[in-house]
């Protein structure tokens, strides 16, 4: 596992919640009671137990009140995530931003969706809301892209950004694509590249996003579209807010010249190949208190179980 060269902070909501109890335990009941903090016990336990023996480690702060864990360390926040996530228990990012209290708290989330419409008969089916389908109506079922409604876009890749360093950005990638197979790519055409677009413009990448702003790597998703990308970054991570994180196979053309229009056929011929998100800034550690969306009016917990169901990952 490549680690970060110098500690920061990443904060989860992990619902540590008395799942053992009755309803008589708001009535008072000293049974149900002593159930509920074993079943807190438990929690807490399960959440130690998941993050001890993680390399890059340095500390960890459990807040059981707050249903809140903070971690202070180089491990990437995916494999913190995934970890956690190993308890059985609901885990939301909250937030990541430096160790050092001198350097401002500075962090970014991209989550990559397909500009296009992706077929079912191409995408993978492992993902529950995919495999419910019959067989006869997955190829007539389309993934949505960009042009659908915001609830029902699927995510395909998260990327998120932490200024660790004066000059120093945490990328930590992590996809999940269509299996290169599946959208014509050779097993000598599956690399991706990765990088900061010069706009943020979705309506058409990497048409409309403009080419690269700055290159952050490459990746090269195995048969079933997993792949992952954790590395240090040269920049500031203020230049990159509002462009574009774009996962664009090698494979496929440079964005074209402007006034080129681009032609239906070279259109679909980058279904399952390009796949991007504007760099939105996030929360930095302890920077995010809310609990409840104020646009929807849902818990922070159910806003996360409609993400869970949208992603592939």
């Amino acid at each position: 596992m490549a680690l970060a060269s110098v500690p920061f902070k990443s904060e989860f909501a992990v619902d540590m919640t008395c799942q053992n109890v009755s309803s008589k335990y708001f009535q008072d009941d000293n049974d149900d009671h002593a159930r509920c903090r074993a079943d807190q016990a438990k929690c807490v336990s399960a959440v130690q137990d998941s993050l001890r023996d993680l390399p890059g480690m340095e500390r960890y702060d459990i807040d059981l009140e707050k249903k809140r864990v903070t971690i202070t360390g180089k491990t990437p926040p995916s494999q913190l995530l995934t970890a956690l996530k190993s308890t059985g228990r609901q885990v939301i990012v909250r937030g990541a931003s430096a160790a050092s209290p001198t350097l401002p708290a500075q962090a970014a989330v991209s989550i990559l969706e397909s500009p296009l419409p992706i077929p079912t008969s191409i995408a993978s089916t492992s993902n529950p809301i995919l495999a419910s389908l019959p067989a006869s109506s997955a190829a007539l079922k389309p993934l949505p892209g960009l042009a659908e409604d915001e609830f029902s876009q699927k995510v395909f890749g998260i990327c998120r950004f932490v200024q660790i360093a004066p000059r120093t950005v945490l990328m930590d990638l992590t996809v999940r694509l269509p299996p290169p197979a599946n959208v014509g790519l050779g097993p000598s055409q599956r690399a991706f590249d990765v990088y900061v677009s010069s706009t943020g413009n979705l309506v058409d990448p990497p048409n409309s996003t403009g080419k690269p702003f700055l290159p952050l790597g490459r990746i090269q998703p195995d048969k079933d579209g997993y792949g992952d990308l954790f590395r240090e970054v040269e920049g500031e991570l203020w230049e990159w807010i509002g462009r574009a994180c774009v996962v664009q196979a090698e494979a496929t053309s440079a964005p074209a010249s402007a006034g080129v229009v681009e032609s239906e056929q070279t259109a679909k011929s980058g279904v399952g190949k390009i796949f991007a998100g504007v760099v939105a800034r996030s929360a930095g550690a302890w920077g995010n208190e809310k609990t409840v969306c104020a646009c929807s009016g849902r818990t922070m917990w159910e806003e996360g179980r409609d993400m869970e169901k949208k992603s592939m990952l």
